[in-house]
């Protein structure tokens, strides 16, 4: 019973069950009903009976009026006693109504009222024998024939013998018949819709659980290619196959981004490390030994351990960040940092253009300053790296709505599609940028400036968006919530 399948079959079964024991239950009260209605009619049905003999003190007969005859005792049985000089009045006869008497012996019964549309006589010695002889009613069959009749038996001890009043049952049957044809229409009917609910669960619910869950165990097993399809999305089992699929599309993305990462990372490291074995080699092997030539090898070994030792800091950063730690929440003025951005830049290229734009006190929001600052300086670094000595460089901050807006726009060469698609990506650097880096000497960056910039931006809550066009410039645009990310802080 682990498994939904049996459950809903157990469900079904259940419910078929409780609907067979209903269905008994209410066949079961209607015919005790009907046949306590029956009773009650026989019971409203006096008859009188006077001694035999006393024909002075009898009053006069009165025949039944609707629909029953009174009959003469042509079924008495040859030498019995017959209650001839009695008196027997029917107050409410019906049509199928059926009135006899009992010889004491049991061995003859004299016929006294028979309704207009009766088809058979009961057996009323039956009835007799069936109360023992005591007053009561009970049900008994036709002499002959299927038919049935509610007995009503009325011990006559002045006749010596029974008056037994019946009545026919075959409205109380055929009543009770065609309540069980209803209730066996309506159990046709509720099997008919139980098994279109199970099938349409089976179809659309439980077999793609079962795939769903076939899939889970084939990835297991090592089948990563492994995929669900022709799914109704429209259907919560098609939604979370859809899901699955998302998200094994998502985990081999992830995968193969790590491995990209990690390559990545290796190539970077791979480089310094390099260059500060060779010089290592070279003065194992006795070089350097001139004036001057081991404080040239020991300064580009300093050069390559500095960045090796930035690269690392980029990748904690970054891990830190991925991680989703939280972050120190503190009421930042953005234009303050702006400003110390641009002074400091101006420092760093005192003929370059560079312009801060804020309020003198805010705007402000609320977040990790140290982290801000850093956002701000890799935007700015990258386009003093980026752009011409002399090209414009405009920072900016100002209050949007529930948003705070930061740009840095630069007027130098821009970015084409391509690079603009994957500035953000980690150790991506646009070939631009490595040739500009050749022509000034350097080596460039790791390619990580941008990544831990847009990692800084979502941890507030915020993103981080680029609009540049070839020839007119690049603008770095960051959204923040003012009152910070709820989520990571």
């Amino acid at each position: 019973m682990n498994s939904l399948r049996a459950r809903l079959l157990a469900v079904v079964a259940i419910l078929a069950i409780a609907y067979v024991a209903l269905a008994f239950v209410i066949v079961s009260s209607q015919r005790s009903l009907l046949l306590a209605q029956t009773d009650k009619r026989l019971h409203e049905a006096p008859v009188m009976t006077m001694p035999f003999g006393d024909s002075a003190a009898r009053p006069p007969v009165q025949e039944a009026q609707v629909g029953a005859t009174p009959v003469a005792g042509s079924n008495t049985a040859p030498g019995a006693t017959t209650p001839t000089d009695a008196t027997v009045q029917l107050e409410t006869p019906f049509s199928d109504f059926y009135m006899g008497f009992v010889a004491a012996d049991r061995s003859s019964v004299t016929p006294l009222v028979a309704g207009t549309i009766l088809d058979s006589v009961p057996d009323l010695v039956a009835a007799v024998s069936a109360t023992r002889g005591e007053r009561g009613t009970v049900t008994v069959h036709a002499e002959s024939g299927d038919e049935r009749f509610r007995a009503l038996v009325l011990p006559e001890s002045a006749a010596g013998g029974w008056i037994v009043i019946t009545q026919s049952l075959a409205e109380v049957d055929a009543a009770v018949a065609r309540l069980i044809r209803t209730l066996v229409l309506a159990g046709i009917v509720l099997a008919a819709v139980l098994g279109a609910i199970v099938f349409w669960v089976q179809r659309l619910g439980l077999r793609p659980i079962a795939r769903v869950t076939a899939a889970a165990e084939a990835i297991a097993a090592g089948d990563r290619s492994y995929r669900l399809s022709g799914e109704d999305t429209r259907t919560e089992a098609g939604r979370l196959a859809h899901a699955f699929n998302l998200m094994l599309d998502e985990r081999d993305q992830s995968d193969v981004r790590f491995r990209q990462f990690v390559a990545d990372a290796s190539h970077e490291l791979r480089t310094p490390l390099t260059s500060v074995r060779g010089y290592l080699e070279l003065y194992r092997e006795g070089a350097f030994r001139e004036s001057g030539e081991m404080d040239d090898a020991v300064r580009r070994m300093s050069s390559e351990t500095t960045r090796m030792y930035g690269l690392v800091e980029d990748l904690l950063v970054l891990a830190s960040l991925d991680e989703g730690r939280p972050l120190h929440r503190d009421v930042v003025d953005l234009g303050q940092i702006l400003r110390d951005a641009a002074q400091d830049a101006g420092a760093v290229q005192p003929a370059r253009p560079i312009v801060a734009v804020a309020p003198e006190r805010g705007p402000v929001v609320v977040g990790d300053g140290s982290l801000l600052v850093q956002c701000v300086g890799i935007l700015v670094a990258n386009a003093l790296a980026h752009t011409p000595e002399r090209a414009d460089v405009t920072l900016t901050a100002a209050h949007d709505g529930e948003r705070t807006l930061v740009t840095v726009a630069d007027k130098g060469p821009g970015l084409d599609a391509e690079s603009a698609r994957h500035v953000f990506d980690r150790f991506w650097r646009g070939s631009r940028s490595r040739e500009r880096a050749r022509g000034q000497g350097r080596s460039g960056g790791a390619g990580l400036g941008l990544s831990i910039a847009r990692s800084i931006v979502e941890a507030h809550g915020g993103t981080i968006s680029v609009q540049s066009t070839p020839g007119l410039g690049t603008t770095f645009v960051i959204s923040l919530p003012r009152q910070g990310g709820a989520g990571r802080m």
